[in-house]
């Protein structure tokens, strides 16, 4: 065998490999004995016929067929190893360059490479979230507006009201072709917050339910946003002005029940207002505290990327992208809805959606995922197993609480299921010990001092040191 090896700015190696010439005519026979073995040749028993009668029976192009794939199945292997190389996945038979000598091209993806840059440089502030008491009172309002009594009030929209509409956005300035409806009049409903309530999540912009105070069933309110190209809350605003024509179809007020025993009782079984206060604190906090680490590790791993270079094949960025569209395509599933018709509603190709959100995305979760892998080998993290242990028990508890647990046991079968828990666990353990990593890094300040090891536990004594060896 002769191998040449040419290696490519994609993270692949292209392969030319030339064979022995009696090479392909002894797969040539063993391709005539198999044929035999499935095809009735006259005169003779399966697998019995001479190579000859084959060869007239069935012709040279299949038997030539049917040997470059069993050949390709023995040398392949046999490739990888003369060339000494660990291919990333399966490799392309680009061409046959010759059938005498036989010659192949292969195109064989490589395992990624990861060159972190000073990691050990980087500095974050870890400062946990805080829940102030007019976060936990404005948290006890919507629990209680959800139990709320709907009345229907003849007067101006005001703070606390709900209002039934309909709505409608038009581009202002619609670029040349383009179709000015963003979209059509549609049901909405809003309960107008305080000020202190305005979020900048709030959708289509902040301030805008508030600009509806005052208003009157039967009006129309139009409200005028020039929407910057980043930041929107929606995609679809980003750089432009558009108009919104609000319906108010009703105003109706929320009268809101009482913090009493029997409502304590029914949204939770609370002896008490602070009891419930206590519960709501601790959930919020547990909430912000998740999104704040999220947040923070994620932004470290965005500094570190920037920072780190990157080779990987092709391949492997289209099996993320893969992921990345079923993913997408399964939360679509939930809202009773199909990629296709997302799309239409979007107005865009899928073309174009895999080229702008899709691909982005991917690029970002894979170039993630392989810094953390160089994360752990650089600083040799490891699991243990009381921490896989506990991860184990954690994601069982979340498949119970969300009701999946059986469904997903039944779909797998238990040996599958149990593969499936042990390696996402064994991810989660993972990227927290990663996490911790992390934060030991850019803060270590956040973690508590070590207390120092007294000078007689650090150093033992003459006398320690003989019962020590006596006891050994």
């Amino acid at each position: 065998m002769k191998l040449q090896k040419e290696f490519t700015d994609d993270q692949q190696v292209k392969i030319t490999a030339e064979f022995e010439p009696e090479l392909l005519d002894q797969f040539m026979h063993k391709a005539a004995r198999k044929i035999s073995q499935r095809t009735r040749i006259p005169g003779f028993r399966p697998g019995k016929a001479p190579y000859a009668m084959v060869l007239n029976h069935i012709g040279e192009a299949s038997i030539r067929e049917e040997a470059l794939e069993m050949l390709l199945d023995k040398v392949y292997p046999e490739v990888l190893e003369e060339a000494q190389i660990s291919p990333y996945g399966p490799g392309n038979l680009d061409e046959i360059k010759s059938q005498d000598p036989l010659t192949f091209l292969f195109t064989i993806p490589l395992e990624p490479e990861t060159e972190l840059g000073d990691v050990d440089s980087i500095r974050e502030a870890y400062t946990l979230p805080e829940i102030s008491d007019k976060k936990v009172d404005e948290l006890i309002s919507q629990v209680r507006r959800n139990s709320s009594t709907i009345v229907p009030l003849e007067t101006p929209a005001a703070e606390g009201n709900l209002l039934y509409l309909t709505l409608e956005a038009l581009a202002v300035e619609p670029k040349e072709g383009e179709d000015p409806e963003i979209f059509g009049s549609t049901p909405q409903q809003v309960v107008i917050p305080t000020e202190s309530e305005e979020s900048d999540s709030e959708w289509p912009y902040r301030g805008f339910i508030r600009a509806l105070i005052g208003s009157n069933a039967g009006e129309t309110v139009v409200l005028t946003h020039e929407f910057p190209e980043e930041d929107s809350v929606d995609e679809d605003f980003r750089g432009k002005k558009i108009r919104f024509n609000a319906g108010i179809q009703s105003v109706k007020a929320l009268e809101l029940p009482e913090l009493d025993e029997a409502y304590l009782e029914e949204i939770g079984d609370f002896k008490s207002v602070e009891e419930l206060r206590t519960a709501v604190y601790d959930r919020q906090l547990a909430i912000e505290t998740a999104d704040y680490e999220d947040n923070y590790y994620l932004g470290l791993l965005d500094r570190i990327r920037q920072d780190t270079r990157f080779k990987y094949p092709p391949q492997m960025l289209h099996e993320e992208e893969e992921e990345v569209l079923h993913r997408f395509e399964h939360e679509l599933s939930h809202r009773q809805l199909e990629l296709d018709l997302y799309l239409k509603m979007r107005k865009m190709d899928k073309e174009d959606f895999m080229k702008q959100e899709v691909t982005p995305t991917a690029i970002t979760r894979l170039e993630r995922t392989l810094v953390m892998e160089a994360l752990s080998k650089k600083y040799d993290i490891k699991v243990s197993n009381d921490e896989l242990e506990q991860h184990i028990s954690s994601l069982i508890s979340d498949l119970v609480r969300s009701g999946e647990l059986h469904q997903m046991q039944k779909d797998l079968g238990e040996k599958k299921f149990a593969n499936a828990i042990s390696l996402e666990a064994g991810n989660r353990a993972l990227e927290s010990a990663i996490r911790i990593q992390l934060r030991k890094i850019a803060s270590p300040e956040s973690f508590p001092a070590e207390e120092p090891k007294s000078e007689d536990a650090a150093e033992p004594t003459p006398e320690t040191a003989e019962q020590a060896e006596a006891a050994g």
